[in-house]
C-alpha cells in the first residue's frame, strides 16, 4: 500500500490538520484510504465538492470542501466549515452554518455559493443514504480492516 499525506486547509491556506492514509484503492466514487489512527476509512471523490470519512459503525462524516488537488504524495482541499453527520443510529446533522455565516464573507463567492449548494445536497444524500453513503464503504471497511491485521512476533497469530 502506497501511504499519503492528507492535508486539510482553511481557506487562508493554513493547513489545519494533516495526516497519513493509506490508499486502499479506487472505484466509481474516488480515491478510498485507510487512515488508521481515525479508525475508518476516508473517500477522496474525484470531482465532488467534500469529502467524507466512514467508520465501522455505520457512521459517516462529510467535510464541505473545494475538489481534492493530488500531488503525489500530497492529497488536499480547503474546507469550506460546514460538514454533514451520520451518527451510527442513522440521525443526519447539518453542522456549522453559523461558521460559514460568520467567515464566508472574507472567501471567494464561488467557494461560498459552492459550500451552500454542497451542504444543501450532500446533506439529502447522506439522510436518504444514496451511494456513496449507503454501503459503499462496507467493502472497503472489510479491506482496510484486513490490511491493518500485522503478524504477533511470539505467536504468529493476527491480532
Amino acid at each position: 500500500m502506497v501511504t499519503v499525506r492528507v492535508e486539510k486547509r482553511k481557506p487562508c491556506g493554513r493547513v489545519r490538520r494533516t495526516w497519513s492514509a493509506q490508499t486502499l484503492g479506487a472505484d466509481v466514487w474516488g480515491d478510498w484510504f485507510s487512515v488508521p489512527d481515525d479508525g475508518g476509512v476516508l473517500l477522496l471523490p474525484v470531482a465532488d465538492p467534500w469529502v467524507a470519512w466512514f467508520r465501522t459503525d455505520g457512521s459517516v462524516r462529510v467535510d464541505i470542501a473545494t475538489t481534492v488537488v493530488a500531488a503525489s504524495p500530497v492529497c488536499s482541499f480547503v474546507d469550506l466549515d460546514v460538514d454533514v453527520e451520520r451518527d451510527a443510529d442513522g440521525t443526519v446533522r447539518l453542522l456549522d452554518a453559523d461558521d460559514l455565516l460568520e467567515r464566508g464573507p472574507s472567501y471567494p463567492r464561488a467557494w461560498v455559493e459552492l459550500a451552500w449548494e454542497a451542504w444543501r445536497e450532500v446533506g439529502q444524500e447522506v439522510m436518504s443514504r444514496a451511494e456513496p453513503f449507503g454501503t459503499a464503504s462496507v467493502a472497503w471497511l472489510g479491506t482496510s480492516q484486513s490490511s491493518s491485521r500485522v503478524m504477533s512476533p511470539d505467536c504468529g497469530s493476527t491480532r
